[in-house]
């Protein structure tokens, strides 16, 4: 099995790092978002609202078992180029408050009443992504580095 050449468990736990996932509707449209998110248990796991008459693709496709695109990336060129990118099965999760909370304190400095009202409030959904295969790379100082892919999550729990 290749290796990374940097610290990807590291990068995914950055503090404040967003990612941006995508997946195609049961329609056949495209569909794009910058998220939070936290890499644990195997799984890369979201806290997003409800589509309350409005869209909610990614819930959609996690309650299809559809597959969920999801590339986390540090672009500070040229001395710092990181990505990981990976794709999986999505799927619903149920309420966890503890799961939310490790999602939000990333990005959150202060827990007011209103983040409290996410660890509990039915306007929001759990979900994950099972990471089934990607691959992630350090093209820091643009050099020609090695490139570490996967196609079990097995191969890249090995290395996280």
């Amino acid at each position: 099995m290749n290796q990374p050449d940097f610290d990807v468990r590291g990068m995914l736990d950055e503090p404040g790092l967003v990612a941006s996932i995508a997946t195609v509707t049961a329609t056949g449209r495209p569909a794009l978002a910058v998220v939070w998110f936290c890499h644990a248990d195997s799984r890369l796991w979201f806290n997003s609202p409800r589509g309350e008459g409005r869209p909610e693709p990614f819930l959609d496709a996690a309650r299809r078992g559809a597959d969920v695109a999801v590339l986390a990336a540090i672009f500070n060129a040229p001395n710092d180029i990181r990505q990981f990118r990976a794709t999986g099965p999505a799927r619903l999760e149920d309420r966890d408050g503890v799961r939310v909370r490790r999602v939000y304190d990333r990005y959150i400095s202060e827990w007011t009443p209103q983040w409290l009202e996410h660890l509990t409030s039915t306007r929001y959904q759990l979900w994950s992504v099972l990471p089934a295969s990607g691959m992630a790379v350090d093209y820091s100082g643009f050099r020609d580095s090695p490139v570490f892919r996967w196609a079990s999550v097995g191969e890249l729990d090995a290395v996280c």
